[in-house]
């Protein structure tokens, strides 16, 4: 039998879509030709089928719609082209929204916004997902409306603007970001302005990016869209059309994966600010051996006022705080770092591996190394 040749032409270029697609390709025997734009050149290429991210770009689309002229099925990943009418592939924007919302609710946030440098279908999606699961409409920090075309691009005008926005907000705030890009940007802007991150603004991005989230003076949680089942999809649905099937009625919407959980958004929000004083300055030091009357003199209160602000905003006491954070953090470097298990235990206050041994077994019912097997097999079947 001919084998299969497929144009996968994916612009920006994505790699764990392309990494789906080639996956289906490698088990269904397909040549893939993959490209990342076109150009002002036309693509001579002459196959079965198409997968293909259809957005504005004229020289683009125009390849790509004269191939689908000639009748090559074409899979689409996007939502940008509602006006053109192809099978397609693409995110569930609108549980991404709900997903972030409900990782902010667990936190105790009531104030969330939405910040993007620009606005289009899809981030009303995403937008409207956020709103509905919050139950109300989160304010729209978004770049493009409030700023002159003029001044976009001018970083003073940008702090200047944002300073403006976050005071005018109720503290704290937590932010869902369009993309990975968008939240670095907030995130340097936040700290230049002397904004604690997270325990003023919280910061949620989309995409999980690692290079970009991972690479940040506070790392960025993010939301795994799980595009590379959504690559491997639409393959799977290309290839039925290349028989000769009839193509879905509606768009093929992959739900997100997950969160991955970094420094961005690690803190449970609260608005009394001695109390958010203290859970800042018990993050920065997790490694030292502190407690109430350290921190209470370190704020300048009595530690008997720490103790009650604490029970009244949190319902613990300072010494169960310190410990969730101490714990939350080693979970944290457990599922992303490859760092040896005594370092963590030092690095999160644990006076020894075996005192971070035996709190994980009192509390997960297994030892730190399997939690860490545990959580790296949960991501290797996920994806």
């Amino acid at each position: 039998m001919k084998r299969k040749n497929v144009l996968v032409m994916v612009s920006p270029m994505s790699v764990p879509r392309v990494e789906g697609i080639a996956r289906f390709a490698r088990e269904h025997d397909w040549n893939l030709m993959i490209q990342d734009r076109l150009g002002y050149h036309p693509i001579a290429w002459n196959g079965d089928g198409i997968i293909a991210t259809l957005r504005s770009d004229p020289v683009t689309f125009s390849s790509i719609a004269r191939l689908m002229r000639r009748g090559v099925p074409t899979v689409d990943l996007t939502l940008s082209r509602p006006d053109v009418d192809v099978p397609r592939v693409t995110s569930d924007h609108k549980a991404i929204g709900r997903l972030a919302a409900e990782h902010f609710l667990e936190r105790n946030f009531s104030n969330a916004v939405w910040f993007s440098t620009g606005w289009g279908r899809v981030h009303a999606m995403r937008f409207k997902g956020l709103a509905d699961r919050l139950g109300r409409t989160p304010a729209k920090w978004v770049l493009s409306e409030s700023l002159p075309r003029s001044r976009q691009n001018d970083w003073g005008a940008f702090t200047k603007w944002l300073r403006g926005a976050f005071a005018a907000a109720q503290k704290p705030v937590a932010a869902l970001t369009y993309d990975e890009a968008d939240g670095a940007r907030l995130l340097n802007a936040a700290l230049e302005l002397d904004i604690s991150v997270p325990e003023e603004l919280a910061i949620l991005t989309i995409g999980d990016n690692r290079t970009i989230c991972e690479n940040q003076s506070v790392p960025l949680s993010s939301i795994d869209q799980n595009l590379e089942h959504g690559g491997y999809a639409a393959a799977a649905l290309l290839d039925r059309l290349m028989a000769g099937r009839r193509p879905p009625q509606k768009p093929i919407l992959i739900p997100p994966l997950g969160i991955v959980v970094r420094r961005s958004t690690e803190v449970i929000a609260v608005a009394e600010p001695t109390v958010r004083r203290a859970m800042e300055f018990i993050a920065r030091n997790l490694a030292r051996p502190i407690g109430s009357p350290q921190i209470a003199d370190v704020l300048g209160v009595k530690r008997s006022v720490l103790d009650t602000l604490f029970r009244e905003h949190l319902c613990h006491s300072v010494g169960e705080e310190i410990r969730r954070q101490r714990f939350a953090r080693a979970k944290l470097l457990l599922e992303t770092t490859q760092a040896p298990v005594s370092d963590i235990a030092a690095e999160t206050g644990f006076c020894s591996p075996s005192h971070l041994a035996n709190t994980f077994r009192d509390a997960t019912g297994t030892s730190p190394r399997d939690w860490r097997k545990r959580a790296l097999s949960s991501s290797s079947a996920a994806v």
